[in-house]
């Protein structure tokens, strides 16, 4: 009875592996902080931003930083854009995403604060966000 019960036992985890998902379709999303060639030609929009909006629009959001400081009449604090790079290269705020066609990426990668610190040095409290080109 025993091994009966230690077969069907068995039997029972061979079924449930047998039937998870494989993991291919996570596989390829695993990274969040990473927008693929195959996502950008799926019709994500005409510009980086586009992409970036429709597919990880949290990219774009600013993380707490702010610059300024407050004085007694105004709060005088205001957002800090996320640095864009194109390879290596910084180009400026999230604007210039507009400047970018997706015929010209292969993929776009988000780096939080301190990711961009130790890549290109200080000045990212933002993030950034770096499109790599075909």
């Amino acid at each position: 009875m025993k091994t009966l019960h230690n077969l069907l036992a068995g039997a029972a985890i061979a079924f449930a592996i047998g039937c998870a998902s494989t993991g291919a379709k996570s596989a390829a999303r695993a990274n969040s902080n990473v927008i693929t060639s195959e996502e950008i030609a799926a019709g994500a929009g005409a510009t980086a931003f586009e992409v970036i909006q429709r597919l990880r629009p949290s990219y774009l959001h600013t993380r707490g930083a702010v610059r300024g400081a407050p004085t007694a009449n105004s709060n005088n604090l205001e957002p800090v854009d996320i640095v864009v790079y194109v390879g290596d290269n910084r180009v400026g705020g999230s604007e210039q995403l507009r400047q970018i066609s997706v015929t010209e990426i292969r993929e776009i990668r988000y780096f939080t604060a301190s990711e961009a610190t130790t890549k290109w040095g200080t000045g990212h409290s933002a993030g950034a966000i770096q499109v790599l080109s075909r």
